[in-house]
C-alpha cells in the first residue's frame, strides 16, 4: 500500500501528539485571567504521616533510633525501639516459661490419669468380699482428682497463653516501624527523650507531588479532574505544570491568606488536588507545605 507525502505527514505528527504527554502538552501561563486562581500549598501524594507510639498516656522513652533526617526507608522497616522493649521482651519469655511448664504437669498428670482409671476400673469389677468398699472409693476418688487436675491445669495453660499474647502485643509496641515507603522528613524525639504529642518522627513519599489549591466554593463547579493547572511562588526559577487529579468534599474556611491586605479571610474553600509534573520533584521536594499560586485552565 502507498501514502502520499501528505498523509504520511498527517501520521507522524499524531503519533508524535498523542505520545507527549500531559504535562508537555500544555502550556503553563499565569498572566492569563481565564481559568481559576488560587492559593496552594505543595504536598507529597502520600501526605506527611506522623509516626507515633502505642504506649498510652503516660508516654515512652526512645532508647535507639535507627534513621536520621532525609533517609530513606521501606514499609515495615524498624525506625525505633522504646526504652522499655527489654522488659517487655522478658515477660514474653517469662509467659512461654510457665506455659511449658503447665504443659509438661499435664502430661504427668495425664499417666497418672491413665493408672487411677484403670486402678478404679479394676476394683469396680471385684466382688465386695474380695476388696473392701473403702479400697473401691480410695480407687474412684483418686481418680475423679486426676480428672479434675488434669481440666484444672488444661484451663491454666488456655489463661496462660492468652497473657503470652498479651505480652507479644505490648512487645510489638516498643518496635515503631515505617508505615510506608518514603523519606524522613523531621525527627522530634531522639535517643534518650519521651515522645510528645507531635510524635517520633514525620515520613513522605517524595517520589510524586500534589499541589493541594483552595479554590473557592462558588468557582469549584468550574473545576474539572483533567484539567491543568499551572503553579509559581516568589523565588521560583520557573513556573510548573500541574493536572487536576482529586476534588475535595469537605467546605471549610480556608488556612492560606494572601499577602494582600484587602483579600477576605473568612472565604469558605474546598480543597482540589494537583499533580505536579515529574520535573518539579527534584525542585520542590524540600520545600513541603510551600505556599505556591495556582491558576487553573480549562
Amino acid at each position: 500500500m502507498r501514502f502520499s507525502k501528505k498523509y504520511l505527514f498527517y501520521f507522524i505528527a499524531s503519533c508524535v501528539f498523542t505520545s507527549t504527554s500531559v504535562f508537555a502538552e500544555t502550556q503553563c501561563r499565569l498572566d492569563t485571567k481565564q481559568g481559576i486562581g488560587a492559593l496552594g500549598r505543595i504536598e507529597p501524594r502520600s501526605r506527611v504521616i506522623k509516626v507515633s507510639h502505642n504506649a498510652g498516656p503516660e508516654g515512652a522513652r526512645v532508647a535507639q533510633l535507627f534513621f536520621q533526617e532525609a533517609d530513606s526507608v521501606q514499609a515495615g522497616e524498624k525506625l525505633a525501639v522504646l526504652s522499655d522493649h527489654v522488659k517487655r521482651k522478658a515477660e514474653v519469655q517469662a509467659a512461654g516459661t510457665r506455659i511449658k511448664v503447665l504443659e509438661a504437669q499435664r502430661a504427668v498428670e495425664q499417666v497418672a490419669l491413665t493408672f487411677n482409671k484403670k486402678e478404679h476400673l479394676r476394683h469396680q469389677s471385684l466382688e465386695l468380699g474380695a476388696v473392701s468398699i473403702s479400697l473401691v472409693d480410695e480407687k474412684r476418688l483418686a481418680y475423679e482428682q486426676s480428672l479434675a487436675d488434669l481440666k484444672r491445669l488444661s484451663a491454666e495453660i488456655t489463661r496462660a497463653q492468652a497473657e503470652q499474647k498479651i505480652a507479644e502485643a505490648e512487645l510489638d509496641n516498643t518496635l515503631i516501624t515505617a508505615p510506608i515507603t518514603g523519606t524522613v522528613v523531621k525527627i522530634f524525639a531522639r535517643q534518650g527523650e519521651r515522645i510528645g504529642d507531635n510524635g517520633l518522627l514525620q515520613i513522605a513519599d517524595l517520589s510524586q507531588l500534589d499541589v493541594v489549591a483552595e479554590v473557592y466554593e462558588s468557582e469549584l463547579p468550574q473545576v474539572k479532574i483533567g484539567q491543568t493547572g499551572c503553579i509559581t511562588a516568589t523565588g521560583f526559577k520557573r513556573s510548573y505544570r500541574a493536572q487536576v487529579r482529586e476534588l475535595g468534599f469537605l467546605v471549610r474556611k480556608n488556612d492560606l491568606n494572601d499577602t494582600d491586605p484587602l483579600a477576605d479571610r473568612d472565604n469558605r474553600i474546598i480543597e482540589v488536588r494537583l499533580t505536579l509534573e515529574p520535573e518539579a520533584v527534584a525542585d520542590l521536594q524540600h520545600q513541603i507545605f510551600r505556599q505556591v499560586k495556582v491558576r487553573i485552565v480549562p
